[in-house]
C-alpha cells in the first residue's frame, strides 16, 4: 500500500509540472504583483518620467547634513586650522601608528611615496610634482594642525581628503605617521615640531 502511494504521488506531481523539470520552463511566469518581477528602480544617471527634474540623481534638500556629520570649521583659513591641537600628541603608540600607515598608503602614498619623499606611482605623470614631507618647510614649520588641514581642506592641487577619510582620527594618525616617516627620512637629529 505504501508503494502505491509513493508512486501516486510520483505521478500527480509529474503532472502538475508538465511532465518533468525540464518543462519547467515552458510556460510563461505568473506575475501576480508586477512591480516585484520588474522593479522600478532606477540607476543614479538614468531618466526617471516621475522626477520634475528628469534626473534620478538628486540633490538633498539645502541646510541638510548626513548623520554623523560635523563641519570642518576652518575652511578656507589655514592660519587657523595651523592651530588644531593633535589629539594623538605623542601617541607613537603601534595602534595610532598602524592606523596612519594603513590610511596613509592608501590615500597618500600614490603621490607622495611610501617614505614620503613625493616620488609616488602617480607623482611621475604629474605637471606639478607633489611635495617631500621630509622637507624643513614641512618637517619642522609645518605644525600638525598645518598637515591635518592640509589633508582636511587641501591645498595647492591636492584636494580635500575629508570625504574618504571621513573620521577625524584617521585624518590625525597619518599625521603621527608622516611625523613617524619624517623621524625616519632625516635621522635621529631631526628638529622638532613647532606646536
Amino acid at each position: 500500500m505504501r508503494k502505491f502511494i509513493l508512486l501516486a504521488s510520483a505521478a500527480l506531481l509529474a503532472s502538475c509540472t508538465g511532465g518533468g523539470p525540464a518543462d519547467l520552463h515552458k510556460e510563461p511566469n505568473v506575475e501576480l504583483i508586477q512591480d516585484m518581477m520588474e522593479s522600478p528602480a532606477i540607476k543614479a544617471q538614468d531618466f526617471d518620467t516621475f522626477n520634475r527634474e528628469q534626473s534620478a540623481s538628486r540633490l538633498p534638500p539645502e541646510g541638510t547634513v548626513p548623520v554623523g556629520f560635523a563641519k570642518y570649521p576652518y575652511h578656507l583659513q589655514p592660519d587657523l586650522g595651523a592651530k588644531q591641537k593633535n589629539p594623538f600628541d605623542g601617541k607613537m603608540t603601534p595602534e595610532v601608528l598602524e592606523l596612519g600607515r594603513t590610511k596613509y598608503e592608501t590615500y597618500c602614498a600614490v603621490c607622495h611615496g611610501y617614505e614620503g619623499k613625493g616620488d609616488g606611482p602617480v607623482s611621475v605623470k604629474m605637471s606639478v610634482k607633489p611635495p617631500s614631507l621630509l622637507t624643513d618647510k614641512i618637517a619642522v614649520t609645518y605644525t600638525d594642525g598645518h598637515i591635518f588641514h592640509v589633508i582636511t581642506d587641501g591645498q595647492g592641487v591636492m584636494s580635500s581628503y575629508a570625504y574618504q577619510l571621513v573620521n577625524p582620527n584617521d585624518r590625525w594618525a597619518i599625521v603621527n605617521y608622516v611625523r613617524s616617516l619624517q623621524k625616519l627620512g632625516r635621522g635621529a637629529s631631526a628638529k622638532p615640531e613647532k606646536k
